[in-house]
């Protein structure tokens, strides 16, 4: 028993072993104001912010949650000067050893209702060592020792405005011109029907990564979310779709859009919101809309002043940390300066909880199988009291024991 348990704790019994998570930061709607104002003081600050977190906690990478480029997006071609202004020489330093980012599309990237040039974005992936952007969806891959235990993590990144529409396009033109550099030309008389097209796309390869993952943690990133209380709400589109694949394959999501940080646990997944990149926050205007339970955490109102527990000073700004242990990941939510705001309950490696709660057939149905389901609550507790515990031990040890291995990330588009 004590040396399973030691097992569960990722050292090895009578052996001290090396004691390292990997940590991932995620930052939305971070992107300036204009084109006159390439970047924002509060950007500035949390980036500052952020910075602090990632050397202190030695990130490995940071996603960037989509609307990097405010108000209307690239308007030029790869060579615009905001990718400098309001990317290079806010975070150019941010993450330790030039370590990289990963962005994705939000709907003020695709122009909100006015022409942009999607496509910069893309292209500028082959310009700057920090900013990875290799297609509109794609996977990054890591793999990482704790202790003795090797996992993986696989993160799906979505573009939710090919999924879902974009909020300032009401007539769909708009996002089916700048779609068209992918090869297929938009009919103007059907406005919309390229998008639905490459949505249909997007959906497809997304079920098919799903089920293909055998990852320790699987992850999917986008820009809009499923549930939020601040002011654009949920997205109906991602609670319909989305949540019922997230729940069939044992994937939880992170996203941005609204300017918050909040995190929802429902029905088996886990959701975040990390939307205050330069700015907080939005007022909590579709709380009443979060189904009951759910909401965990809430950065809401001018400088956090509605937030659902009290913040102890007003917020500028905010982001996500994640840490990835042998055993569960633990999100994060750090203010402007970095200081900690909050953090989740130990959320089990897949391994752990998967099959609990992992359907048989259609999405929805569960295993009915009684003995099944004792013998998998006995291990889900015994896992989780462990989890908590590691999570103690590493707290202790880990800046004694800095050593990990971690390899070379892998991206698919």
């Amino acid at each position: 028993m004590r040396r399973a348990l030691f097992q569960l704790l990722g050292a090895s019994y009578g052996i001290r072993s090396a004691v390292c998570d990997l940590v991932a930061l995620a930052i939305g709607d971070w992107g300036g104001e204009s084109d006159e104002t390439p970047s924002t003081l509060g950007q500035r600050i949390t980036a500052m912010g952020l910075s602090r977190v990632a050397h202190e906690q030695n990130a490995e990478f940071a996603l960037l949650l989509g609307d990097n480029f405010y108000e209307h997006g690239i308007s030029g071609s790869v060579t615009s000067s905001r990718f400098y202004a309001t990317f290079e020489a806010v975070y150019e330093n941010a993450l330790p050893y030039g370590r990289p980012y990963y962005a994705m599309a939000g709907n003020h990237d695709y122009g909100e209702g006015v022409p942009a040039n999607i496509s910069a974005q893309l292209a500028y992936d082959r310009r700057s060592s920090l900013w990875n952007f290799p297609a509109l969806w794609y996977k990054v891959q890591r793999s990482f020792v704790s202790g003795s235990q090797t996992r993986s993590i696989d993160i799906l990144v979505l573009d939710t405005i090919v999924l879902c529409g974009g909020l300032g396009d009401v007539h769909g033109n708009v996002v089916d011109q700048e779609l068209e550099f992918l090869g297929e030309p938009a009919n103007r008389a059907k406005p919309g029907a390229l998008r639905q097209r490459h949505a249909a796309r997007q959906w497809a390869w997304l079920k098919q990564e799903l089920a293909a993952s055998s990852a320790d943690y699987l992850w999917v990133a986008g820009h809009y979310p499923i549930w939020s209380a601040g002011e654009d709400g949920p997205q109906q589109c991602l609670v319909e779709q989305l949540h019922p694949l997230l729940a069939r394959y044992g994937a939880h999501y992170i996203s941005g859009h609204d300017h918050n940080l909040e995190h929802f646990f429902w029905r088996g997944v886990h959701m975040s919101v990390v939307g205050a990149g330069k700015m907080c926050c939005y007022k909590p205007e579709h709380l009443a809309e979060v189904p009951e339970g759910a909401l965990k955490y809430l950065l809401a109102g001018p400088n956090g002043s509605q937030s659902q527990p009290q913040v102890p000073f007003p917020v500028w700004g905010g982001f996500a940390s994640l840490r990835f242990g042998a055993e569960a990941a633990v999100l994060s939510f750090h203010a402007h300066n970095g200081s900690l705001l909050y953090s989740s309950d130990p959320i089990p490696r897949r391994g752990l909880d998967f099959a609990l709660r992992r359907p048989t057939g259609t999405v929805g149905a569960a295993r009915t199988d009684p003995a099944i389901k004792i013998n998998l609550l006995i291990l889900l507790w015994t896992a989780s009291f462990a989890a908590a515990a590691m999570l103690t031990f590493r707290r202790r040890y880990t800046s004694m024991n800095p050593q990990c291995t971690i390899e070379q990330p892998t991206l698919l588009g």
